[in-house]
Formats: C-alpha cells, structure tokens, sequence
C-alpha cells in the first residue's frame, strides 16, 4: 500500500492552480508596458477653441481652424471694418452711374440734331397752328438750351457718383437733390414706360444712400483715424 496522497480534484474546494506552473498568465505575455496612445511621440493638435500656445522660439502657433482667437467670444463674428465701403452706397453709384452716362448720350444726340437740322424745325413749326405765331429762331434757341441743360444735369450727376464713392458729404446730399428731382419729373410723364423707369431708379438711389450702414460711414469722413483692431494705445 502507497502512502502518496491522491490526486487533488479541480472541481473540490482549496483544488490546487489551473495553471501547472503555479503564477497567473500576465496580461502581457512578454511584459512590456503598453504603447502609448502616441506611438511616435508627437505632441496632438490642440482641440478646437484652444488659445494659440508659444512656440519653442517665442512665435505663436496657428490657431485651428474654426477656432476663435483669443480674447474673442466663443463662436462671435468678426468685426466690420467701419471704413469699408457699404455695398448700398456702391450700388447707388452704379446706378447713378448707368442712367446719368444713358441719359448723357440721348440729350447729346437730341442736341445735336436740333442744331443740324434747325430749317427743319422751323419748317414743322409754321405747319403746326399752335406754334406759327411763335418765332422760329427763338424756339429752335430754347430747345437747344433745355437740352444742354439736361446733358450738363447728366454729366454732374456722373461726376457727383464718383465723389460719393469717394465718401464725399456734399456729393451724397448733392445726389439725393439730383435723384428727387429727377423722380418729380419722372412723374409728369409716369404715363411713359421710360418714365417709371427713371423713377424707380431715382427712389432706389436716394434709399440706398440712406441704408446698410451708409450713415456711419459717410458720418467717419474726416474723424481721426482709429487703430487696426489687435494693437495697443498708448
């Protein structure tokens, strides 16, 4: 009879390791420790709304994309430039522009041809009733002048277009003058598909030199000029 003890059972209580050589498996089988979450060691981008850090030279490192600079609230516009031209006071410009140059090459020609053809002119008027009494020359003089007239009006309603781009204070009061009273007489002859026309455009003008920021900044022409937006007073 053997005296060595019988074989210990698994399943019993106080059962010896299932491991037969006495130590627990590691979690790794060849002990390192585990990777960094960088397995190259470079430094991660900053996240999103993060302020620029300094360099390793004293430079700033560029702030991400979407990301807001700092000093500045989270997720704000950027500020307006007060000097930048408002779009209302360049399309009143263009405007202007378009139907003074227009108007500019019809009382031209109408000028023209009323010089040129002046024995015509006179020649129409003795056939018509209304105007046999009236002298020829004399008529034939005060179409020619209400023509230059309106071709003068044409030409400094351009010149004034360009002072307003030009942020001139007078020119823009100039203009709205010009554009009410070419609205007025747009009215006499509203029957006229060229009449509403100049109408609309007239009124067009003198709201958008009055809208979209135009106020301000015709009201900074000639204040002190202020500082970029960053840069320290002193």
């Amino acid at each position: 009879m053997s005296d060595q003890p019988p074989p210990s059972d698994p399943a019993q209580p106080g059962a010896g390791p299932s491991n037969p050589y006495g130590s627990p498996p590691p979690a790794n089988p060849y002990g390192a420790p585990p990777p960094p979450s960088n397995p190259y060691g470079t430094e991660q981008p900053p996240p999103a709304g993060t302020p620029p850090q300094a360099g390793p030279y004293g430079a700033q490192q560029p702030v991400p994309y979407g990301a807001t600079q700092p000093g500045q609230p989270y997720g704000a516009a950027a500020p307006r430039d007060p000097d930048k031209r408002p779009g209302t006071v360049l399309a009143a410009s263009i405007i202007t522009l378009v139907f003074s140059a227009l108007g500019a090459l019809v009382f031209a020609f109408g000028l023209v041809a009323v010089l040129v053809a002046r024995d015509d002119i006179l020649a129409e008027a003795r056939k018509n009733a209304d105007l046999s009494s009236v002298d020829g020359d004399q008529l034939v003089l005060v179409l020619a002048v209400v023509l230059a007239g309106f071709l003068l009006w044409c030409l400094s309603a351009i010149v004034i277009s360009v002072l307003v781009l030009r942020r001139s204070k007078v020119a823009r009061v100039l203009l709205v003058v010009s554009s009410a009273l070419t609205a007025l007489i747009s009215l006499v002859g509203i029957l006229s598909g060229i009449s509403a026309i100049t109408l609309i455009a007239s009124i067009a003008v003198i709201v958008l030199l009055f809208t979209g920021g135009a106020g301000p900044w015709f009201a900074r022409k000639g204040s002190d000029p202020q500082p970029p937006l960053g840069t320290t007073v002193y």
